[in-house]
């Protein structure tokens, strides 16, 4: 058995840790055994990942912050070489061939591999930066990576990546199909469980509190269908970041401010059981201003919900076919008008639905996940040998 380690420099449980959490099992019955490493702070992501069955270590790392103080980032550089040092020695204690590196901004796993000869795949999970860090750090990218691993359009907007041939693997969302399904019984419980009514129509979101989520255009989304549907409920499943606490005061200020009472909205932290919560939905919307493969969609798609979504990543390519409607980012408006349909005609909802349904697997595979890692690792391994 082979052993690759993913470096994730986030505590809190979202895109990359679902992906190591959903791989684990198909990799492992491909020949190859997951290790994650975390920082050690706060969050919720070692304990679901270690709940998940996947072997997580935490060391402390730092990361580069959205913030315009010095203090943090010159932090970040005081800390690198140590930080490198310690995911060198964590590679060649546990006999590491392979480091992915989860993420454009910290480059700390793949330098750390570099020293210890290990092959290099760093995946390119969003598109959020700015396009002048792009360009600063993509020739380290390049340089340093075996493979390039992306979703969606993000190899487009990465200055570099296009030209990599063989060494820019794509890869879909890892979504479990079989644990998103419909079913009436879970779909009554869930309900229950957040405070429903059993005929109340529910818009719902999965997505951790945080600002490239965008949750006010959300909020002001909902407070534009409240005005003309009042009984619509508005539900978003997501963990709560420890240093972000104002983030969620803001929206709950923000939803009283357009006049959306309190009991029309549910904030709920669903730990590992989105599968068992967003059946409740009977919509589902997403407002997120950067994404590359959104796995939500996927999961509402299986679920057969309809989905009103934003224009980014693979959600244009995803929806196609009826399975629902994209608006552009940041318009709350455009959001509400495009829900009313699936809010006044339970036909359309149910079309939408089975749209969905049909297309769910073919876009949102973990076995195809898989095996574009599995290609990725091999054609990682056959580069960094010849670079050694």
């Amino acid at each position: 058995m082979r052993r690759f380690l993913f470096v994730i420099h986030y505590p809190v449980f979202g895109g990359p840790h679902n992906q190591a959490l959903s791989l684990a099992g198909p990799l492992r019955t491909r020949g190859w055994e997951t290790l994650v490493l975390l920082p050690d702070e706060p969050g919720n992501a070692a304990e679901r990942l270690r709940a998940g069955g996947v072997e997580t270590l935490t060391l402390p790392l730092g990361r580069l912050r959205a913030s315009r103080s010095l203090r943090p980032h010159v932090r970040l550089a005081r800390s690198f070489r140590s930080d490198v040092d310690r995911i060198e020695s964590l590679i060649r204690s546990r006999d590491i061939e392979l480091v992915v590196v989860g993420g454009l901004h910290n480059p700390h796993g793949a330098f750390a591999a570099r020293r210890t000869g290990s092959a290099i795949v760093w995946q390119l999970i969003d598109a959020s930066s700015p396009m002048s860090l792009r360009r600063l750090a993509m020739p380290l990218v390049v340089r340093l990576a075996d493979v390039v691993m992306t979703c969606g359009n993000v190899a487009a907007v990465h200055p570099g990546a296009m030209g990599l041939g063989e060494r820019l693997v794509p890869f879909p969302p890892p979504v479990d199909v079989h644990q998103f399904v419909r079913d009436p019984e879970r779909r009554a419980a869930a309900r229950e469980e957040l405070g429903l009514q059993g005929e109340d129509l529910v818009i719902g979101n999965v997505s951790n509190f945080s600002r490239e989520k965008d949750h006010l255009t959300f909020v002001r989304a909902a407070a534009v269908v409240h005005r003309d549907r009042p009984s619509v409920r508005f539900v978003i499943l997501g963990a709560q970041y420890p240093h972000r606490t104002s983030y969620v005061e803001n929206l709950l200020r923000e939803a009283k401010s357009r006049g959306l009472p309190a009991d029309s909205l549910t904030l709920r932290d669903p730990g590992g059981r989105v599968a068992e919560l967003a059946p409740a939905f009977d919509v589902f919307w997403l407002t997120s201003t950067s994404e590359s493969g959104p796995a939500v969609v996927g999961e509402a798609m299986a679920l057969g919900l309809p989905v009103v979504a934003t224009d980014v990543g693979i959600v244009r390519t995803a929806l196609a076919g009826g399975a629902g409607s994209v608006v552009p980012t940041r318009d709350p408006a455009a959001l509400a008008l495009a829900t009313m349909p699936y809010l006044d005609d339970e036909g359309v909802r149910e079309s939408a639905g089975r749209a969905g349904r049909l297309r769910a697997p073919e876009l949102f595979s973990v076995e195809r996940c898989a095996d574009a890692h599995v290609l990725a690792f091999e054609r990682a391994l056959e580069h960094a040998a010849t670079r050694r």
